[in-house]
């Protein structure tokens, strides 16, 4: 490893979002552990990318992505790319009676880690799930995750850490107990001694305030999420300015929006049309001629031959027609149509689900002139709250339409049957918000360590 490289472990990895704000800003990506199958064949894929990028070989990559090679025949074409892939891509379910031996064998990867990522599991946290199911909570397991993040701090002793998680954590409770309230007291008895920025008694306080919206930071999606920025405290005597990371991270986003923010039309506008069950999940085409590209689009399309992971959905007559409904209900106005509105207008397309009171925006347009909603997992189950608003499509969201709203690049390949190509996007902190992260450590870093 280049001496002057900065090491990042990505526990949890997912996809790999995380990961990918990191790399673009230069940083070597040592080891991402991640339990689902599919994810860490996503997480490979992207391996083969950058070790590829790294050599001058791009070509082969792009004939992967355009299926005249099989991810099998790049392995046995560079076996030395194949051989750092199997070390850096931990295919591994963190558990207590391996957790020292997973974090004994990354150790050996490197001599110094600068930065720990990762965000466990958030779905007991999310305020959706625990409206749909609010006993499950109590019983999952996932709950107590964070604990083996924190092993890995006590083991590794990065400089840097980034926890991130949704919103909900702050309201969750297991027996009566604040999560996030035991969250803190376990991160101040950390050894070596972290302080997380902002500090832990003004996010006690107002939790709220210390949010980054990926809207804020040009990414076309409104999407809240809690970022935990820890340092090594020892470190305040090298760089004093250290504890005001996180603030200067707000005040960026805070300038950022008197510029105003991108929308569904940056994101995906310049993408070929489909109509329902059109398309393919892994290579679809070459770039359409498309006059006029937005600075976002282009950005997304850099080193990429084409359209991938671009199939849409076959729908039920019933729920095209009340797409239609929905996109026409928009289009006649400003505002946007609820079931309420469905049940009203058209009683015919009432749908036979359970809870129609607590779920009224069940059916959700995503218009043009505004940035997406906020993609989540269960965009795997149906895609019912992302519905594309040219009407001419009447269809929802593909997995690139997805993944461009959470600002991943074209050449990102999802691996996968589709529905877990869309939860692997889903659950994944957009490249784009993680790049700014990545930003603002390395300044620290680059005090710290004078390069």
């Amino acid at each position: 490893m280049n001496k002057y490289a900065l090491s990042v472990i990505d526990l949890f990895a997912g996809c790999g979002g995380l990961s990918e704000g990191f790399r673009e800003e230069g940083f070597e990506i040592v080891s991402q552990l991640e339990m689902d199958k599919w994810a860490c064949e996503t997480l490979k894929t992207r391996q083969l990318y950058y070790n590829l990028k790294k050599r001058g070989k791009l070509y082969w990559y792009n004939k992967y992505l355009t299926d005249k090679l099989s991810k099998e025949d790049l392995y046995n074409k560079f076996p030395n790319i194949t051989q750092i892939i199997k070390k850096t891509v931990i295919h591994r379910t963190i558990k207590e009676d391996n957790i020292y031996e997973i974090i004994k064998n990354i150790k050996k990867l490197s001599n110094k880690i600068h930065v720990l990522l990762g965000g466990p599991p958030c779905q007991p946290y999310s305020l959706a799930g625990r409206s749909r199911d609010p006993n499950r909570k109590e019983k999952d397991s996932r709950h107590y995750l964070y604990r083996y993040y924190l092993k890995f701090l006590e083991k590794v002793k990065p400089d840097f850490f980034v926890y991130e998680n949704v919103p909900g954590l702050f309201t969750a409770k297991i027996n009566g107990e604040s999560i996030f309230h035991k969250l803190l007291i376990d991160f101040q008895s950390l050894n070596p001694s972290y302080k997380i920025t902002p500090p832990l008694e003004m996010l006690s306080e107002k939790p709220n305030s210390y949010i980054l919206n990926s809207s804020d930071f040009f990414v076309p999606q409104s999407r809240k999420r809690l970022i935990l920025i820890g340092y090594r405290e020892s470190l305040e005597k090298r760089d004093k300015d250290i504890e005001r990371i996180f603030s200067l991270i707000q005040e960026k986003g805070v300038k950022n929006k008197n510029h105003g923010c991108l929308t569904i039309d940056d994101a995906i506008g310049d993408l070929p049309p489909l109509q329902p069950g059109e398309g393919n999940d892994g290579w679809y085409m070459e770039y359409p001629n498309h006059d006029n590209l937005k600075k976002y689009q282009i950005s997304l399309r850099k080193k990429s031959p084409g359209v991938i992971n671009h199939k849409a959905r076959t729908h039920m007559q019933s729920d095209l027609e009340r797409y239609k409904f929905f996109i026409e209900h928009h289009k006649n106005g400003n505002s946007a149509a609820t079931l309420e509105d469905l049940i009203a207008e058209r009683p015919d397309l009432i749908p036979n689900h359970k809870h129609l009171d607590k779920f009224i925006d069940r059916f959700k347009v995503q218009w043009w002139n505004r940035p997406s909603s906020t993609i989540t997992a269960h965009i795997s189950k149906d895609g019912h709250y992302y519905i594309h608003p040219e009407i001419s499509q009447c269809r929802s969201f593909t997995v690139r339409e997805a993944a461009r709203c959470q600002s991943f690049p074209d050449n990102f390949k999802f691996e996968g049957p589709r529905t877990d190509q869309f939860r692997q996007v889903g659950n994944a902190v957009p490249p784009k918000l993680a790049n700014v992260i990545a930003k603002y450590i390395r300044k620290e870093l680059s005090k710290i360590y004078g390069h």
